[in-house]
């Protein structure tokens, strides 16, 4: 049943005329991705297949070695969700933001008793962080970047992203162009930073070629230059 309600769905969303129908239906319901994201988690639902399974333990995996190798003593992670995945990773300090109350309610539950875990809501029109909070060896970006529907969300996303690191950004994205499609649109995020932010030297993109539907890692290291 699951199978066909697939191939339906392809057959009839799968096209210009089916795409601008899903956003205009999407419009209706949801008047931003955040507010998509804080009703999806009130009604039960979770963050995704990404942070769950055999996608979450990879992820876990691959920056639990790299915190260790790189000497990482605090990192903030832009979208924590509703902290499943937070659960396989070993950082000595973590920082978890995110745009929906009700997922960080679950995480502030979930890690009551973890002192290496702390988590605030991220509202990107309002995120001043004069005091440098924030500010880590690393900051992350997990299955985020292409559900930031909004240009002006996306803009400010990644710039905050980015000035609060000091030495590393790690983004576990897609990275190609693609047409919006409800709450996801992909980017060509590699492009934008070459433009856009002085500073940031992509160091290393681990291809994950073994797990079905799996997004890439993409290593950022900062320079001398400023943000």
């Amino acid at each position: 049943m699951l199978k066909l309600k697939s191939i339906l769905y392809k057959k009839i969303f799968d096209n210009k005329l089916g795409v601008f129908i899903l956003n205009l239906n999407f419009k209706k319901r949801f008047k931003t991705s955040s507010d998509y994201w804080e009703t999806r988690y009130s009604e039960e639902g979770n963050s995704g297949m990404g942070s769950y399974g055999a996608l979450a333990t990879y992820k876990a995996n691959v920056l639990n070695k790299f915190v260790n190798e790189n000497s990482v003593l605090k990192v903030t992670d832009f979208g924590c969700g509703d902290s499943n995945q937070v659960k396989e990773f070993d950082f000595p300090l973590y920082f978890g933001l995110d745009v929906s109350i009700t997922a960080l309610e679950k995480c502030i539950h979930n890690f009551k008793n973890d002192h290496t875990k702390k988590f605030f809501i991220y509202e990107p029109k309002t995120f001043v962080d004069n005091l440098e909070i924030f500010k880590a060896d690393l900051t992350l970006s997990l299955d985020v970047i292409y559900h930031l529907i909004e240009e002006e969300t996306f803009e400010s996303y990644m710039h905050h992203l980015f000035s609060s690191s000091s030495r590393f950004v790690i983004i576990y994205a897609w990275d190609v162009e693609g047409r919006k499609k409800m709450h996801v649109r992909h980017r060509k995020f590699t492009l934008w930073v070459e433009e856009k932010l002085k500073g940031w030297h992509l160091i290393q993109i681990i291809e994950n070629k073994d797990l079905n539907r799996a997004c890439d890692f993409f290593i950022y290291e900062k320079t001398n230059s400023s943000v």
